[in-house]
């Protein structure tokens, strides 16, 4: 259904579904943010910052709902829906590398394991600003100029996001097949499971750096199925971030791999002999 009152929506926002998504991201952020203070990991606190940026995002979208020609609601959640994932992303790159360091599994990185931290962050908070600023540019003038040259920005910023996050992916990957053909001592004993702790950067990066991005860049080059549809950026994009702070509050690798990192040799040893006589049971 097209919106009547304006051209800000081409559609008329849910009531539901913004209510629906405010719930669960309030949850999921909540959640985050007592399992990174519980576990002291502050490579987490940008699921958090990502969690704050999708529930604002939709708080201002269900201020919408009452009025879909508030210019304010609508850049706001415009611009927080944009960096959101881009934020969470922020603390999956961080978490890579603090697997790796767990798996002892530097000598096998791409790019070094010294100069990743500084890199993924600069790198992820480049395109974050630049991505801040076209979805400003976008949702705030009224300029048909400046609106295409935000939009622009949006598609750059939205291939370069997805080259570089497959990119570290394909490291991970890499990383992985390389350890299966000969498990460190750390991977056997300490980290048994590591295996199975990996496959979370693959829904990571397979739901915001694929599902989502292109999907946001068939919005931009013009899909009229897409834009006149509000269900579908809620089952592309909204709830599908969901899953990936859900998933990722399950099984809280950062935690996970600062116990690892932190186990001495006799810790180890009992970790081992315990794993093996729950085997055995």
């Amino acid at each position: 259904m097209e919106s009547m009152q304006c051209e800000l929506y081409l559609y008329t926002p849910s009531f539901p579904l913004a209510l629906v998504a405010i719930i669960i991201f309030s949850v999921l952020t909540t959640i985050h943010f007592l399992r990174m203070t519980r576990a002291g990991t502050w490579s987490g606190v940008y699921f958090v910052f990502g969690g704050v940026a999708q529930t604002s995002g939709y708080t201002a979208r269900l201020f919408s709902t009452q009025n879909p020609c508030n210019k304010v609601a609508y850049g706001i959640q415009s611009v927080l829906l944009l960096v959101g994932p881009t934020l969470m992303m922020f603390s999956v790159n961080l978490a890579m590398i603090e697997f790796t360091r767990a798996l002892k599994a530097e000598r096998f990185c791409w790019v070094p394991v010294n100069l990743q931290r500084p890199l993924y962050l600069s790198m992820n908070t480049v395109l974050a600003l630049i991505q801040g600023i076209g979805g400003i540019m976008t949702a705030s003038s009224t300029n048909v100029t400046i609106i295409a040259a935000g939009t622009k920005v949006g598609i750059a910023i939205f291939i370069i996001q997805l080259v570089f996050w497959l990119f570290t992916l394909a490291e991970n990957t890499y990383i992985t097949i390389r350890l299966r053909r000969g498990s460190s001592e750390t991977s056997q004993s300490a980290f048994p499971t590591w295996k199975y702790w990996s496959q979370l950067f693959g829904l990571a990066v397979s739901i915001i750096a694929l599902g989502r991005n292109i999907m946001r860049l068939t919005m931009d080059g013009g899909i009229e199925f897409l834009l006149v549809n509000e269900w579908t950026s809620y089952a592309f994009d909204g709830y599908q971030m969901a899953v990936v702070l859900g998933v990722w509050a399950i099984w809280y690798l950062p935690g996970k791999c600062r116990d690892v990192s932190e186990m001495t040799p006799h810790s180890m040893s009992l970790y081992r002999l315990h794993t093996r006589g729950s085997d055995e049971t």
